[in-house]
């Protein structure tokens, strides 16, 4: 009885553990953004959201990429790139680089999560009509 006792209890912890890494991996996953804002003002509001507070703009071209600092450990980035149509721009935002640990699940994941968060919620407060998917 407690040997099985004892192998439900590791099935839940490895379930649970399972079932954490996924959620903070989903929670900076890829995402679309369909706006009346501009390249510019984009590239704007991701300088200001994303790059800050010791991360900085590594690449300025398109892909413009953010980087975290090497103080924080292994550099994680992420990447806007951006597609203008008319008066629509089309933007994509995806962590390029992230750090895991030895037995798998991101490292940081909440930063990831909190940096790509702000900069989607910026370019809602900016443009009303804008569409998120992801």
């Amino acid at each position: 009885m407690n040997v099985f006792l004892a192998i439900l209890l590791l099935a839940a912890l490895i379930t649970i553990k399972i079932g954490y890494d996924s959620f903070k991996v989903r929670g900076f996953r890829p995402r679309e953004l369909d706006t009346r804002l501009s390249a510019v003002e984009l590239r704007r509001i991701f300088q200001h959201t994303v790059a800050g507070t010791g991360w900085s703009i590594v690449d300025d071209g398109d892909p413009m990429v953010a980087q975290s600092g090497l103080l924080a450990g292994i550099r994680q980035q992420i990447a806007l790139r951006l597609d203008e149509d008319g008066d629509r721009t089309r933007a994509r935002i995806a962590v390029t680089r992230y750090s895991k640990k030895v037995f798998g699940g991101a490292t940081k994941a909440y930063t990831l999560r909190w940096r790509m968060n702000a900069f989607i919620a910026q370019v809602r407060q900016a443009d009303a009509s804008v569409s998120v998917a992801g």
